[in-house]
């Protein structure tokens, strides 16, 4: 299998070590220059340097020919954009590490259910995962049958604050917003520009209606 490892940290280490010994084809990214270097020569896999929330660093890490991808950065933030991106380009497996427990619906609601919360479990669960089949096959499974939406900021929508646009909450949420090369969380009071890109979570059965209530 190839496998991405989003984070060079110790766990991040010692799954690539555990996992290269298994024969997998993996790919570890680490955002510290020095850090990536010391592990480009103390494993035998690829390192790429680069944040990996930056669908850029994920497109040279081969994120379309993943079959995993383990985010486990030391940001939240990070761990998040990155299980978006890997969603969005169709990774059937993946497994993200998040300290805060508020954002597991989110995830959920993605169709992302293999989540890990406690930091000294990260390593046990993520091998055990990628090595055994989960019961309720939760992994396979798009709650609500999701379809991923990207809509740009109208000239209308230019100043107005995220939580003014008109769609049916129940049935669609945003994820992202994409900014020049930044990618910004959708908190309520986040003030839109025009041209902004924003990704939605749909329902399918509500998609073409939401594309059309969002004409402006």
């Amino acid at each position: 299998m190839r496998i991405i490892i989003a984070g060079g940290g110790d766990i991040g280490v010692e799954l690539a070590e555990a996992l290269i010994k298994e024969k997998h084809d993996v790919v570890l990214i680490e955002a510290d220059p020095k850090r990536a270097d010391e592990l480009a020569e103390h494993l035998d896999c690829l390192v790429i340097k680069g944040n990996a929330a930056h669908p850029q660093v994920l497109e040279e890490a081969g994120i379309k020919e993943a079959d995993v991808v383990l985010a486990l950065t030391s940001s939240d933030r990070d761990n998040i954009i990155v299980s978006i991106l890997a969603k969005f380009a169709g990774v059937k497996k993946i497994i993200v590490k998040i300290e805060d427990p508020n954002y597991n619906d989110l995830l959920l609601y993605m169709g992302i259910s293999d989540i890990i919360n406690t930091s000294r479990l990260i390593a046990a669960q993520a091998l055990s995962i990628l090595r055994g089949f989960n019961l309720l096959n939760l992994s396979l499974m798009i709650r609500g049958n999701i379809r991923f939406y990207f809509y740009r900021a109208p000239k209308t929508l230019d100043g107005k604050k995220i939580n003014e646009i008109k769609y049916d909450r129940e049935k669609a949420r945003i994820l992202l917003v994409y900014r020049d090369k930044d990618a910004l969380f959708p908190k309520e009071d986040l003030v839109l520009k025009e041209n902004d890109s924003i990704l939605f979570a749909v329902r399918a059965d509500y998609l073409e209606k939401m594309i059309k209530e969002l004409q402006p």
